[in-house]
C-alpha cells in the first residue's frame, strides 16, 4: 500500500512535465506564428511604403511636368511682352523723332516766313543778297556757299554774293556746265549722294538750290560745305529748298528790276537836267 502513493506522485510529475512540454511546444509554435506574422506585416508595410513612394514620385513627376509647362508658358508670354514692349519703344522713338522733325520744320517755316517778309520788304538789291545769305546760314545750315544770278545776255551765272569761300570761287559759270550750270539749266535742285564729304569745301558744290520766278530760273545758290552741327540733308531740307528758291528768286528778280529802273530813272533825270541847262 505504501508504493501506490509514490507511483501516483511520479505519474503526477510525468503528467506535469508532459503538460509543460506541450505548453512549451505551444508557446514555440505561437512564437513561430507571431514571428511569421511580424515578418509578413513587415513585408506588407514595405510594400505599402514602396507603393506610397511610387505614387508620391509619380504625383511629383506630374506636378513637375505641370510646373515646367507653366514655366514654358510664362517664358513665351514674357518673350511676347518683351517683343511688344520693344515694338512700342520703337514706335515711341519714331513718334519722338517725327515730333522733333515736325517741330524743327515748323520752326524753320516760321523763320523762313519772317525772313521772306524781310526779303519782300525792301527793294535794295544788296540788302536782299545779305538777307538771302542769312537764310542760307541759319536755315540751310551752310558755312560755305555762293549766290549766282542768271545773265541771259551771255547765258552765264554771275556771282553776286558768297560766304566762307576763298578767292578761287568761280565768278562766272556757263549755264549747263558742271553741276552748278546743269542745275540752272534744268531748274532742279541737286544734293550730293551719301558718303560724300559735307564739311570740307571742294571743287564741286554738295547742293544746288535753283532760284525761280514761276518756272524760270533767275539764279542758283551753290552749297559747298555745311556747318559742323548739321550732319546731312533730309526731306525737310528739300522742301526748304523749294520755298527758299521761290522767295529768294522773286526777291532778287524784283530788286534787280527796281535797280535797273532806278538807274534808268536817274539817267533820264540827269538827261532832263542837262537839256534844261542848255
Amino acid at each position: 500500500m505504501a508504493d501506490k502513493p509514490g507511483r501516483d506522485s511520479a505519474a503526477r510529475v510525468l503528467e506535469l512535465f508532459e503538460e509543460g512540454r506541450k505548453f512549451t511546444e505551444d508557446l514555440l509554435k505561437e512564437n513561430e506564428r507571431l514571428r511569421a506574422a511580424v515578418a509578413q506585416a513587415r513585408i506588407e508595410i514595405r510594400d505599402l511604403e514602396n507603393r506610397y513612394i511610387k505614387v508620391d514620385v509619380a504625383r511629383l513627376q506630374r506636378r513637375l511636368v505641370s510646373v515646367e509647362d507653366e514655366v514654358a508658358a510664362l517664358r513665351e508670354e514674357n518673350a511676347e511682352l518683351k517683343a511688344r514692349f520693344q515694338s512700342v519703344e520703337d514706335e515711341n522713338r519714331e513718334f519722338a523723332d517725327r515730333y522733333v522733325q515736325v517741330e524743327r520744320q515748323n520752326s524753320d517755316l516760321v523763320t523762313l516766313y519772317v525772313a521772306s517778309q524781310r526779303l519782300h520788304s525792301t527793294l535794295d538789291y544788296h540788302e536782299v543778297v545779305e538777307v538771302v545769305k542769312e537764310i542760307v546760314v541759319n536755315l540751310v545750315g551752310s558755312e560755305a556757299f555762293a549766290i549766282y544770278v542768271v545773265d541771259a545776255s551771255v547765258s552765264n551765272l554771275v556771282l553776286v554774293g558768297q560766304e566762307g569761300m576763298d578767292e578761287t570761287v568761280q565768278a562766272s559759270v556757263p549755264i549747263g556746265a558742271g553741276i552748278l550750270g546743269e542745275s540752272a539749266r534744268s531748274g532742279q535742285p541737286y544734293v550730293v549722294g551719301e558718303g560724300a564729304s559735307l564739311h570740307a569745301v571742294g571743287q564741286e558744290p554738295i547742293a544746288c538750290i535753283p532760284l525761280k520766278v514761276g518756272s524760270d530760273v533767275v539764279g542758283v545758290i551753290a552749297i559747298y560745305a555745311l556747318l559742323k552741327q548739321k550732319r546731312g540733308f533730309h526731306a525737310v531740307d528739300l522742301e526748304m529748298f523749294e520755298l527758299l528758291g521761290g522767295h529768294a528768286g522773286s526777291a532778287l528778280y524784283v530788286s534787280s528790276l527796281y535797280a535797273v529802273s532806278e538807274r534808268k530813272r536817274n539817267t533820264l533825270e540827269e538827261l532832263i537836267k542837262l537839256l534844261k541847262t542848255r
